[in-house]
């Protein structure tokens, strides 16, 4: 072989080294897209619990997406003592898509209820651990904010919704006994007469209580037609927290 043809030899080796070292140092990210949550599409970020999106199209969920996933890997790096993630070089897949059957009753619900075969999945003991941390800074973060809400902000919610922001904290408590209740567990009865506050931390009591011994189970349950697993369950305590304290921002902001 001449050496023109071994430099060139060369230099393909080397490309192609580079190329799969590059490709070996992505960070997968893993997307599970469900269809027909209020007339949008929802993306689940399958790995990152908590983090999610909205869109009319997938382009648009997509880029939703990944601005999402961005902003929650600051709000994880503004609470944990050391990072848990370094999100670069990112490669996105949408692994799972879930669209409901026309007329079904999953098709008439404007709530997520996607079961993912990710979601067969048993949890690791660091990924409860991490669930139980998002769990309490969304808890911190939801009581902080509405501390020291003026009164006028607790009237332009009532107004604009015709809910009052206390009859919103306590359907996010119900919401949340509702997901765990969903695994069929033995829990004590929802304190529906108690106030709003003293709801969400009976809530959160149960949350602490009960997800460490999910690590490692493997069990699926089903209700009203709706698969549940511990992995859903997480998945959906998150969403359903973040949801409510990002509607409850958009009120009063």
């Amino acid at each position: 072989m001449d050496a023109y043809h071994l430099a060139r030899s060369f230099t393909s080796v080397l490309r192609l080294a580079f190329y799969k070292s590059h490709e070996t140092d992505k960070v997968l990210i893993r997307v599970g897209l469900e269809y027909g949550v209020g007339g949008r599409i929802l993306a689940w970020a399958l790995d990152f619990p908590g983090c999610f999106a909205y869109g009319q199209a997938d382009a648009e969920v997509m880029l939703n997406f990944a601005r999402n996933l961005l902003a929650y890997e600051a709000w994880i790096n503004l609470h944990a003592d050391q990072a848990w993630f370094n999100l670069i070089n990112l490669d996105f897949r949408i692994v799972e898509v879930f669209k409901p059957e026309n007329g079904s009753c999953m098709a008439r619900s404007s709530k997520p209820v996607a079961f993912f075969e990710d979601d067969r999945r048993a949890l690791r003991q660091d990924e409860v651990q991490h669930a139980l941390a998002v769990y309490s800074w969304q808890r911190e973060e939801l009581l902080a904010g509405l501390e020291f809400l003026p009164e006028a902000a607790y009237a332009r919610a009532e107004q604009r919704t015709g809910k009052t922001i206390p009859a919103m904290v306590s359907q996010m408590a119900q919401d949340c006994y509702d997901i765990l209740a969903a695994l069929k567990l033995p829990l004590p009865p929802f304190p529906t007469k108690n106030e709003a506050f003293a709801q969400l931390d009976f809530t959160t009591e149960l949350v602490r209580g009960t997800l460490p011994a999910w690590a490692g189970v493997e069990a699926i349950c089903e209700v009203s037609g709706e698969l549940w697993s511990p992995r859903k369950a997480i998945r959906h305590l998150l969403w359903r927290q973040r949801e409510g304290i990002e509607q409850i921002k958009a009120l009063v902001g």
